[in-house]
């Protein structure tokens, strides 16, 4: 299993009319996260990203993603769109459901958790959203359908994929509290 277990700091300092306050940092973290019970073997790969959460925020774990996602660039979420449904072969539902987020299928949304899970041929995926006190932690677990293409497949899209966790977080982290 390729399990990543880096701490890289992505946090920067923020001019942004949407923040003045420093941008919270968003790292790689220790994967601590269980494999959802859905997951019948062992990921062959999983990851996971931690950012820090003001102790007032109020807002649900399905309410953190939905608010990175919807940060994203417009550009950003056409081109995950692009990589899940024609590199991955993710089978998407649609984007603007209450069942899924991204056109990923909500498996599990409870105040302090959400599961969203994939599948295709080649990989089945899932994410993990935590809040655990004043963190935020998302894991993904990947399990390789097709080893070896997927592999091949991972080694490239995992790069972007790594690069867009701590990326996504700092969005959900800034994002305005709806009421």
């Amino acid at each position: 299993m390729n399990v990543s277990r880096s701490s890289v700091s992505t946090g920067s300092k923020s001019s942004s009319a949407r923040s003045n306050a420093a941008r919270p940092a968003a790292n790689r973290a220790a994967v601590t996260e269980t494999p959802p019970t859905t997951v019948t073997s062992p990921p062959d790969y999983a990851d996971a990203f931690e950012v820090t959460r003001s102790p007032s925020d109020t807002r649900s774990a399905e309410q953190w993603a939905r608010d990175g996602f919807e940060s994203l660039p417009v550009v950003t979420r056409w081109a995950l769109l692009l990589i899940h449904r024609w590199i991955l072969g993710f089978s998407l539902g649609p984007w603007a459901s209450p069942n899924h987020l991204l056109g990923w299928r909500i498996v599990t949304s409870e105040p302090e958790l959400l599961h969203l899970e994939t599948r295709s041929r080649l990989l089945n995926g899932h994410m993990v959203w935590r809040l655990d006190g004043e963190r935020l932690a998302l894991t993904t677990f990947l399990h390789f359908e097709r080893r070896r293409t997927a592999a091949l497949v991972w080694a490239v899209i995992g790069n972007i994929h790594r690069g867009g966790g701590t990326y996504l977080l700092r969005l959900a982290a800034t994002a305005p509290e709806r009421s």
